[in-house]
């Protein structure tokens, strides 16, 4: 390694630390599940994560060494996990290699991050060379390593193939290089670099046509320019020829390679999901009991949500029955941005609605059945493959006042990692209906020879 980081390039390192810790690694352990990794969406993977994100912008010293100890104690179990997948296999899948890898690099990531903060040397390495050793453990050692087995088994394909081979095995020689020359570390580059971009050419196919190609072209351009970058810098430092300093390397590289991973691993939960709700189409509700966004029955455990949005004021009936039909029909979340699909156009009891908002990778499909209806409105309940349990009621009503949107829910997360998020949820379901309620304005005021009618915005 050459000269040391500059305060800049520090602190890009440490931002990518923590998004490796706290995003990467508990995303990544939800895509292998519970038979890889036991308790693999239990909310702990992103508190130690986010301990071991505290820790990088601590004064190197024991408060800081001791923070990151908790997550180089979890990547230890994950070691274990990569244990016990050596010893049962199967070996005959391509990516099974991939999973090993994965599981077991942040181990040595982890240990780094502890000497680094304790001030501490390891293994003949010290300083720089350790903080710099912790991304690459979770991007190229877990979180590439990761995404390349993923595509290998959700793509089939020569290209994904030889892309769950390279790119573990280029790891694994990157790693060796460290201690025996700069010439093992290119020979490592040049297979890790083959191994993504491989991986990079079969992405094309991620999801089986449910991720858009812009997402996958952007992808793959940002996937191969970060390891061009790689290996230029490896064969610079192998050969003496003319090359980037590491500053450069964590401003380009760095920045393109954690921005490709996490936009990667994001990607895959979100296929992962779409694909458990559409096969859940014909499968029970998440949740007891149901119907109680009508009864008022509300479920023990469960965080209930009722939120009135003024969308307008004088309304008389004919309003209220027109903002109730946009809204049975999908026209109020459609005014609103949200994608909506209805089976039959027209929410009925039994039909099947899938919600999706976001843009490209970070597109969200949330699957539901409508279990109530009336004229003003309706409710509907999870199915699996859906971020939460629960109910979700929508009406609208007419009082003195004018027309009201109404949302009226109870929930629970049904995964980890939004679990973890805590009181940042209910913030989310907030603005999710102050969304709506827009939208319902808008339909609202759609009305010929209405336009100076006047809208207040508000909420009781």
């Amino acid at each position: 390694m050459t000269a040391p980081l500059d305060p800049l390039a520090l602190d890009v390192v440490r931002v990518v630390v923590a998004l490796g810790a706290v995003v990467v690694l508990p995303a990544g352990l939800r895509l292998l599940g519970d038979d890889v990794v036991p308790r693999s969406s239990a909310a702990g993977w992103p508190v130690v994560g986010i301990l071991a994100g505290v820790a990088v912008w601590l004064p190197v010293g024991p408060a800081a060494a001791l923070l990151a100890v908790p997550f180089a104690a979890a990547c230890g179990f994950l070691a274990g996990c990569a244990a016990r997948l050596t010893v049962r296999g199967p070996w005959r899948r391509p990516w099974t290699a991939c999973t090993v890898v994965s599981l077991a690099t942040p181990a040595a990531g982890a240990a780094a991050l502890v000497a680094e903060r304790a001030g501490w040397g390891l293994l003949g390495f010290s300083g720089d060379y350790l903080a710099l050793t912790v991304p690459h453990m979770l991007f190229a050692g877990f979180g590439a390593c990761l995404v390349a087995g993923l595509l290998a088994r959700a793509v089939p394909s020569l290209a994904g193939t030889v892309g769950a081979v390279a790119a573990p095995v280029g790891v694994l020689v990157v790693l060796l290089g460290y201690f025996v020359s700069d010439g093992v570390e290119l020979v490592g580059a040049v297979l890790l670099t083959a191994g993504l971009w491989c991986a990079a050419g079969a992405a094309s196919g991620l999801g089986r046509g449910r991720v858009h190609p812009r997402a996958a072209r952007a992808l793959t351009v940002a996937v191969v320019v970060s390891m061009t970058l790689a290996l230029w810098w490896a064969m610079g430092e192998a050969t003496g020829l003319p090359h980037p300093d590491l500053g450069w390397m964590v401003a380009t590289h760095g920045i393109l390679n954690a921005g490709a991973v996490v936009v990667c691993v994001l990607l895959a939960l979100r296929i992962v999901g779409s694909a458990a709700g559409t096969r859940g189409g014909s499968d029970e509700l998440t949740y007891t009991p149901v119907g109680g966004t009508r009864t008022g029955d509300r479920p023990p455990g469960f965080r209930s949500l009722q939120v009135r949005h003024l969308v307008l004021a004088g309304a008389d009936e004919r309003d209220r029955d027109r903002v109730g039909e946009a809204l049975r029909t999908g026209r109020v979340h459609a005014a609103a941005g949200v994608d909506v699909r209805i089976e039959g156009g027209r929410t009925v009891p039994g039909a099947r609605v899938e919600t999706s908002i976001g843009a490209g990778p970070f597109r969200v499909t949330e699957p539901c059945r409508v279990v109530w209806a009336t004229p003003d409105g309706f409710g509907y309940g999870t199915l699996p493959g859906h971020l939460f349990r629960g109910e979700e009621a929508f009406t609208v009503e007419l009082d003195d006042v004018g027309l009201w949107f109404v949302v009226v829910a109870y929930s629970t997360p049904a995964v980890g990692w939004v679990r973890a998020l805590g009181p940042l949820v209910v913030v989310g379901q907030r603005l999710y209906v102050r969304l709506l309620a827009r939208g319902a304005r808008r339909v609202a005021v759609r009305r010929a020879g209405d336009g100076a009618r006047r809208v207040r915005a508000g909420a009781r």
